[in-house]
């Protein structure tokens, strides 16, 4: 009897908890989309999930994910970046830091970064984000 109820449950926590995004997912970017300004800590966290090294060649998904990091760096800066902190190590990181340092449009990086630095992260991660932010910046002018 332990069995079926051991399977049953490691399926329901594999279900509720397991990894569904995918890599390079449209889908995840088109719900992100529609939230810029209101998405909640899960939903950034999934879009955050999409970036990987393999999406390179994706050019719609690059240039898409892109606008997007930036857009809720700018309208939910708080909220995103204690994000990346706290899935750090379910992230890509050098591919969402990658990102960072080479914006597609021209978002207003000084003010980013100047809201990024009050945001009470580990000191660490945000010396890589805002070193990022400012070599794109210096990539702007």
């Amino acid at each position: 009897m332990r069995f079926p109820i051991l399977t049953i449950l490691t399926f329901a926590t594999t279900t509720l908890f397991g990894q569904t995004v995918q890599k390079c997912d449209g889908p995840v970017l088109s719900i992100i989309a529609d939230k810029i300004g209101k998405a909640n800590q899960k939903e950034i966290a999934d879009f955050l999930l999409t970036f990987g090294e393999e999406c390179r060649n994706n050019i719609e998904y690059s240039e898409w994910s892109n606008e997007l990091l930036f857009s809720l760096l700018d309208k939910q800066t708080d909220l995103t970046v204690n994000t990346i902190e706290k899935e750090e190590k379910r992230l890509e990181m050098e591919a969402i830091l990658e990102d960072l340092s080479s914006p597609l449009l021209d978002p207003n990086i000084k003010d980013i970064i100047s809201r990024i630095e009050r945001v009470k992260i580990k000191k660490e991660l945000k010396d890589k984000i805002i070193e990022r932010l400012r070599t794109a910046d210096g990539k702007a002018n």
